[in-house]
């Protein structure tokens, strides 16, 4: 059920148009669809209305070797699908540029209708990657996405 709801949200944002993004090729496609993993983020910080629905989608990125002796997710791609609450939703979906492990996400409180803004915090590599081999250097950063149904702003902090 999940992989049919998460086929018809990236058909749905295929068709809408935004010059701001990055087309997903056919391998980002790919790949997320087979090993990604799905958030709702609406679900966090109860207390924000929110005016958009926010979903983060996360995939291994394929083929780094920063394990020792062994296989591992190194670090992950970052996708984001916004839609609209309207009787017609506008829909999208954005890349981040982010790329690592996500550890923390909190909703920014704003009054602007159909704008959010959340902040994500993350680490370069995984929890497993920064276990298995002690010579990775960890740098842990906050990344504010100021985000529309139409447009997607990264601001590393």
């Amino acid at each position: 059920m999940k992989k049919l709801f998460f086929l018809v949200v990236i058909l749905l944002a295929a068709c809408s148009h935004n010059t701001a993004k990055k087309d997903l090729d056919i391998n980002e496609l790919s790949i997320l669809m087979a090993y990604g993993t799905m958030k709702e983020l609406n679900d966090i910080d109860p207390d924000i209305e929110k005016d958009l629905l926010i979903r983060l989608y996360q995939s291994p990125i394929l083929g780094e070797s920063c394990f020792i002796e062994t296989h591992g997710v190194c670090r992950n791609n970052y996708y984001l699908s916004v839609s609209t609450f309207d009787e017609f939703p506008e829909s999208n979906v954005f890349r981040l540029r982010m790329v690592g492990e996500i550890t923390e996400i909190h909703w920014v409180q704003e009054s602007k209708y159909d704008y959010v803004e959340i902040e994500f915090t993350l680490n370069s590599y995984t929890k497993e990657a920064l276990t298995n081999n002690k010579s990775l250097v960890n740098v842990r950063k906050k990344v504010l996405v100021k985000l529309e149904p139409n447009s997607l702003v990264e601001i590393v902090r």
